[in-house]
């Protein structure tokens, strides 16, 4: 793969930042490089922003990695060094050990956190290449709710610390789209992304609106909020006249001192449930890839299930049987001089939900054929490009909004920051066309 090669050789004299709007193939590409260096002998430690990231990268969370804790700042982090001085060793001997870093959902790092973790890195002796991956147009940091006390208050993204400046990453954008083979769709989603809203876009969103027949295809419901979805799938799958059964995950721990919180939220951010409960008839969605048998976001039937298997018949009638995924929550340990994970607690469980309605939230990464997109309550920055992006043909996309006003809405929904919009317009790009997988 050439576009592999490129990065690879690229990682050897530079820090990347690897970007580029949804379903352009930034996390394939992602697990592509992890995967080679590894086979290269090379020391991989890979990281995600939230914990939703981390599992979906196969990662830690940055914040239990560097041992930050609940620290929001340098200052925080100092003072509570002093209470995880063991684990600071061990950092110390994985970051020295490290030849890449790899951080996922990058647009949700905040500039105390970037400083932060230069901080880290200098104080382990790294000497390796960070790979960011992420897009700054999407999904932003998470502020504290309260007042930090910071020396870069003013400052809210990644590429305004100093730290990045340090970095000084090479930009590569991808540009390719995998999940829609419209156009004019593409075009539209491209123009939202980057916070562009003017008759054009407002007219063909407009239409969007007269797609009523999407409802009587069983489609999936994008919710901004996690309530609403609970109601309708439960709802649903009520309706279904045969009997319920539940898949409780079959759980092994590891390490029986683990702490109780880390397991219960780790399980939270996972793509599935712990106990999983379907019936014949149950309309799902796969929420991971198995190549040559489903893609994450792919819909189907369920025609018989047990402990063992679950037969699901596909949109385009293919019948799959379905195994249990095995999810493990594991920490980095240096053994031998080598970056080893060390396995904490493993679960298996069905890679399966119920398709009626899920969070915008929970549908990162999917490609969804039949949506009905909700956007009532539509309340983070670019949440709205992130729903309507899941979809992979316009012809199946509903757009469904409850009140009056839509256009103003719209302009609520479709913000970008301006400093965004700066980042990206005055920043050297290498934008990469081709097909990255």
């Amino acid at each position: 793969m050439k576009l592999l090669k490129k990065i690879k050789k690229l990682l050897k004299k530079q820090n990347i930042l690897l970007t580029g709007g949804g379903g352009v193939g930034k996390s394939y590409l992602t697990m592509e490089i992890i995967s080679s260096l590894r086979s290269d002998d090379k020391q991989v430690v890979v990281l995600g922003s939230t914990g939703v990231s981390a599992v979906n990268i196969n990662g830690n969370t940055i914040h239990s990695f560097f041992c930050f804790g609940i620290s929001n700042n340098l200052e925080e982090m100092n003072r509570n060094d002093k209470h995880v001085k063991n684990r600071l060793i061990e950092l110390n001997k994985m970051l020295s050990s490290a030849d890449l870093l790899v951080i996922d959902e990058i647009s949700m790092v905040s500039s105390d956190l970037m400083e932060m973790i230069l901080y880290r890195l200098k104080s382990g002796s790294f000497e390796g290449r960070l790979l960011f991956v992420g897009d700054f147009f999407q999904l932003p940091p998470i502020r504290p709710r309260v007042s930090t006390n910071s020396l870069f208050e003013n400052q809210e993204f990644a590429f305004e610390s100093s730290a990045w400046q340090y970095f000084n990453p090479y930009i590569v954008e991808l540009t390719h789209t995998k999940r829609t083979k419209d156009n004019e769709f593409f075009y539209m989603l491209n123009r939202i992304r980057v916070g562009e809203l003017d008759d054009k876009v407002g007219h063909y969103l407009e239409s969007l609106r007269d797609h009523t027949h999407v409802i009587d295809k069983n489609p999936t419901i994008l919710y901004g909020r996690n309530r609403e979805a609970d109601i309708v799938n439960l709802q649903r799958l009520k309706e279904l006249q045969s009997e319920p059964i539940v898949l409780k995950a079959k759980e092994t721990m590891h390490l029986t001192s683990l702490h109780v919180n880390r397991v219960k939220t780790w399980k939270k951010n996972l793509p599935v449930s712990v106990e999983l409960t379907l019936k014949v008839g149950a309309s799902i969605l796969f929420c991971t890839n198995k190549w040559g048998s489903y893609y994450n976001g792919e819909r189907g039937i369920v025609i018989k299930l047990d402990e063992k298997e679950v037969v699901v018949e596909k949109v385009n009638k293919k019948v799959v049987k379905v195994q249990r995924a095995e999810y493990t929550l594991s920490e980095n340990i240096v053994l031998n001089n080598k970056i080893e994970e060390k396995p904490l607690v493993t679960i298996e469980q069905f890679p399966l939900k119920l398709a009626y309605a899920i969070t915008i939230h929970k549908s990162q990464g999917m490609s969804i054929d039949s949506l009905v997109c909700n956007i009532d309550n539509i309340f983070e920055k670019s949440q709205f490009y992130v729903a309507i992006s899941r979809a992979q043909n316009p012809k199946n996309l509903f757009l469904d909004y409850s009140y009056s006003n839509f256009f103003n809405h719209l302009r609520k929904c479709i913000q970008i920051s301006p400093k965004v919009q700066s980042f990206y317009k005055n920043s050297k790009i290498y934008r990469i066309e081709e097909d990255s997988s």
